[in-house]
């Protein structure tokens, strides 16, 4: 066989590979359809205090790499998983519901893997039912997708008044 014939092979098969190669993902509506869909058991979950349902819509570090959760608000924060985890262990001990006005979620791709959630929500809080208040947020989050789905890796509550 004449070098030709070999190099004429290797073009041959590298054009074919490239012709069946991946096509690079890009965000879909189905993708947008998740992230609105994890917030929404996000809430779910927070508003019935289910700490594992609440956890499991959250983003774990692959091994090795740095936690990416983050809660940042006005008055305290929370980096990484088990620092939020636990912060809403002591939370659901007491009344939180968190409700967002599902008509007005808006997901915002960032990238094919990354997107911004912002969800208009009412947030009631307290020790009890008697001294619970509610208020109004604006809630920024981001959403990343990974090996078993979209999950949430920061939430920022913003006081909307």
């Amino acid at each position: 066989m004449s070098i030709q014939t070999v190099l004429a092979c290797c073009a041959a098969i590298a054009m074919v590979s490239a012709a069946h190669a991946e096509a690079p993902h890009r965000f879909t509506d189905e993708d947008r359809q998740a992230v609105e869909a994890v917030f929404i058991r996000q809430a779910e979950a927070a508003t019935a205090h289910d700490i594992d349902a609440f956890a499991g819509v959250l983003a774990s570090a692959p091994a090795g790499e740095p936690d990416p959760i983050v809660l940042l608000a006005r008055s305290y924060q929370f980096w990484g998983k088990p620092a939020l985890i636990e912060h809403f262990n002591e939370t659901f001990k007491g009344v939180w519901k968190f409700e967002p006005d599902v008509a007005k979620i808006r997901v915002v791709p960032l990238s094919a893997d990354v997107a911004q959630l912002y969800a208009p929500t009412r947030v009631t809080a307290g020790a009890s039912e008697a001294t619970a208040k509610t208020a109004s947020f604006l809630v920024y989050e981001t959403a990343v997708r990974t090996a078993d789905g979209w999950r949430i890796a920061s939430i920022v509550p913003v006081p909307a008044q």
